[in-house]
């Protein structure tokens, strides 16, 4: 239920109250907070017990620092807010907090984007596992491991608004580095591109091959959060991802040539 001002007011004229009985998980405007902090009104949940010290006419007793003060306690009631400036008695279930105590809605971009990231961290791990049980190269591993640890600080880099920066991957390479040898596998690889894959592919190449896909299909949830119109955000996010598929792209080609073989 939203509680506006509008609502209040023409309750207020038909009579005057100091207090108002809600509903847990009520969420009130901007608008009506201030209502309801200048009049002095007490807000009581259905059910709780209405002290009679809290009534209106109390308020006639006071200076105006105790006005001030009592209307701040009105306003700690209020545990959180929202990004468009609406107030929260409680944390709605299908709302989630960042920043303090702001509340945003789970189908939020921002929401859905690090879901996104962490499913793709949770097959990462899985494949890395089922990697080093079946495979058992260690050169596979480290190349995985790699992968891993990358992802992990995207996802902190963007959870904690912090430039990423200095990355590598595959024993140490950088970024740009990644990005030449994707581009030209037979001159760094001796292997020209993967233009077709089949069941007669080994089982490392198809795997890695799904995670090349999740990657891109990632790399599109980025854009679309991080690219609003002719404004892009976060270019060291976007560029990252886009090294991410390369990256794995490189390690597909490394297991075409059964260079994890032990």
């Amino acid at each position: 239920m939203v509680l506006s001002e509008e609502i209040l007011k023409v309750k207020y004229r038909k009579e005057p109250f100091s207090t108002f009985e809600i509903e847990k998980g009520t969420v009130l405007t901007p608008s009506a907070k201030q209502f309801i902090a200048d009049k002095g009104i007490e807000l009581v949940f259905v059910g709780e017990e209405i002290k009679k010290t809290e009534v209106l006419n109390n308020d006639e007793k006071l200076n105006s620092s105790e006005k001030y003060e009592k209307q701040e306690n009105y306003l700690e009631r209020y545990k959180y807010t929202g990004v468009n400036g609406e107030f929260y008695l409680e944390k709605p279930e299908y709302m989630t907090q960042i920043e303090g105590n702001t509340l945003i809605l789970k189908s939020n971009k921002r929401i859905v984007f690090r879901a996104k990231v962490e499913t793709f961290l949770s097959e990462l791990l899985l494949v890395a596992k089922d990697f080093e049980i079946f495979n058992g190269s260690e050169k596979l591993t480290r190349d995985m491991e790699s992968l891993i640890k990358f992802v992990s600080n995207i996802l902190v880099a963007e959870s904690l608004d912090k430039v990423l920066e200095n990355q590598s991957l595959l024993d140490g390479k950088n970024l740009s580095t990644i990005k030449d040898v994707a581009h030209n596998p037979k001159e760094y690889l001796g292997r020209a591109h993967l233009l077709e894959l089949s069941l007669k592919n080994d089982i490392t190449v198809l795997k890695l091959n799904r995670l090349k896909a999740l990657a891109r299909e990632l790399e599109t949830f980025a854009v679309e959060y991080f690219v609003q119109g002719d404004r892009v955000f976060r270019k060291d996010l976007l560029h990252a991802f886009n090294i991410l598929s390369s990256a794995i792209y490189i390690m597909m080609i490394k297991a075409d040539k059964e260079e994890y073989k032990n």
